[in-house]
């Protein structure tokens, strides 16, 4: 069986993932993420792609999943907020409009040359609400190292009046996906070591 390796220090993709029932470990190296592309539903893919080649160079044996997840909005990709300011700005942008949330997925296995990419979109609604609904979130949520600026699993109900899609795919890893993915490649839950 080959070793699984997640190529994301995101603890919420590695806390979906041992839900899964999936034996893995993790690994980061270093890569200069695309921030501009002609079309931006191509950013995240672009994204996922360079953190699984990086890792699947340096462990040619194990399969490497590489994911990266945005939000978008007005033909515009949010990312991480730089600070609390944006954050902010952020949130009050999206407060009463749908937003899209889309995370990419990129399986390399070096071995074999296995290269899988696909993408899972999910819609968003967020409810009408000013800027202290937007500070009380904030105050309660550390929300920098998140696209969009909030986490649907943390305090959402704040923020989120529907969702459309896959739970999953908004905290940043679209279970359902992945393991059909995993399966095709020869991965199960369980049977990973």
């Amino acid at each position: 069986m080959s070793r699984l390796i997640l190529a994301s220090a995101s603890p919420r993709r590695r806390e979906l993932l041992s839900a899964c029932g999936l034996d893995f470990e993790v690994c980061v190296l270093p890569v200069r993420e695309c921030t501009t592309a002609s079309d931006i539903r191509k950013l995240p893919e672009i994204n996922a792609a360079l953190k699984a080649d990086a890792v699947s160079a340096a462990f040619p044996e194990a399969l490497v999943i590489g994911a990266d997840t945005v939000v978008l909005l007005d033909g515009e990709a949010l990312g991480k907020p730089a600070d609390a300011a944006e954050a902010r700005r952020m949130l009050l942008r999206l407060s009463g409009r749908r937003h899209e949330v889309m995370t990419a997925v990129a399986l390399r296995r070096g071995q074999d040359g296995l290269r899988q990419d696909f993408s899972v979109t999910t819609r968003v609604w967020f409810k009408p609400f000013g800027g202290d609904v937007a500070d009380c979130y904030l105050q309660q949520v550390p929300v920098l190292d998140k696209a969009g600026a909030y986490a649907i699993q943390e305090h959402g109900e704040l923020l989120v009046a529907e969702v459309d899609g896959e739970l999953d795919n908004v905290i940043g890893l679209p279970c359902r996906a992945l393991l059909e993915h995993l399966s095709e490649a020869g991965i199960e839950p369980g049977a990973v070591h």
